[in-house]
Parts: structure tokens; sequence; C-alpha cells
């Protein structure tokens, strides 16, 4: 008898749950959806600077879709394509590798590499960095050609 009164109490509780549909909501705002503008770089010709002491090279280029709109209320993400295993992955920038080369003497000379983005109103520049902590006056590890990718989204 417990067993019958509670399956129908069960029954009853499940069954009150179920009404009409409800009418559907106010539409949202225009406006507020999500834009996206994406733009990629291939670079094979790098500019050098020595500012203050701060070796690197750079590849600065404009790019119109970064308004000012988008550089203060949107969002802007850089990334490295890489190819590996035959297909091509993209890296969120900044991108840190520990190297090495062998100097005329045959001995290892390690440093790190940092490859990093930079933005304004109307630009992007890419910028790579070699460093072994010491002070190198010279351009001498001249970055390869390289492609970027640039997400803006607002």
């Amino acid at each position: 008898m417990k067993k019958s009164l509670f399956f129908l109490l069960a029954a009853l509780v499940i069954c009150s749950c179920r009404g009409p549909v409800g009418p559907e909501g106010p539409q949202g705002p225009k406006g507020d959806g999500m834009n996206w503008k994406i733009v990629d770089l291939d670079i094979t010709q790098w500019d050098y600077s020595n500012y203050t002491d701060n070796n690197y090279y750079f590849a600065k280029y404009e790019v119109p879709a970064l308004t000012n709109f988008v550089f203060t209320d949107g969002n802007v993400n850089g990334y490295i394509l890489l190819k590996e295993n035959g297909e091509t992955i993209q890296h969120s920038l900044p991108y840190v590798l520990h190297k090495y080369e062998i100097d005329g003497n045959g001995d290892p000379i390690y440093y790190t590499e940092t490859i990093d983005f930079v933005y304004g109103v109307g630009w992007v520049q890419i910028e790579v960095r070699d460093s072994d902590f010491a002070y190198e006056s010279d351009a001498s590890i001249v970055p390869n050609a390289m492609s970027f990718r640039v997400v803006m989204t607002y």
C-alpha cells in the first residue's frame, strides 16, 4: 500500500510540473553580436632595431581593420603559424624557443628566441628577440620567413 501511494504521489508531482509553453522572450538589442576579422601576414623581410640597446627584428604592417573601437573595446590575439607533421598549426604569441648554434670553434651558443607582437590603432608589429642575456651589438641571427595570424574580435 505504501509503495502504491508513493508512486501515485510521484506521478502527481511529475505531471504537475508540466504546463503550457510560455510566450517567446523579447528580441535582444541590435549590435550586441560578435564580429571578427582575421588578417594573415607572411613575413619574408625583417627590419632591425637596436633602440636603447634592445636589439630585435621586426616587421610592421598597416591593418585598417584595427580601428579605435577594436583597440579600446575589442580583443586582438596574435598567432604564429607552424608546420608540424605536415599540417599547419597555430601557436599563440608570445612564442618562446630555446635554441643553439655552433660557433666557429665548434662550441654551442645557447640563446632564447621570443616571438611576440604589439599593436596600435591601424597597425600590428611582429617582433623577434634573441637573447643570451649578454649585449650583442650586431644583427647576426636574422629570422627566417614566418607566417602569422592576427585575430580581432569586437
